[in-house]
């Protein structure tokens, strides 16, 4: 008796087809929503690195200029 109820309940060829089917159909879907979420984030993180690139420029040009500054002497305090 426990023989028949475990091939009876094994999927038939058609439900393993269907199904899949059901995950071709998911992975598909999955990849295009990736497809389409980095096609709207990598122009973004390019104008991000970019914006981040010409900063860090500008700070290390600022600081190559205050290098070549001469340094400002004060004069000692006077003793009273």
């Amino acid at each position: 008796m426990k023989a028949r109820a475990s091939q009876s309940s094994a999927p038939s060829p058609q439900d393993m087809q269907s199904l899949g089917e059901g995950l071709g159909d998911a992975l598909r879907t999955f990849r295009q929503a990736v497809a389409d979420v980095r096609g709207s984030i990598d122009p973004e993180m390019r104008t991000i690195q970019a914006e981040l690139d010409a900063a860090q420029k500008e700070i290390e040009q600022s600081v190559e200029a205050a290098k070549q500054m001469p340094a400002v002497e004060e004069d000692p305090p006077k003793a009273t």
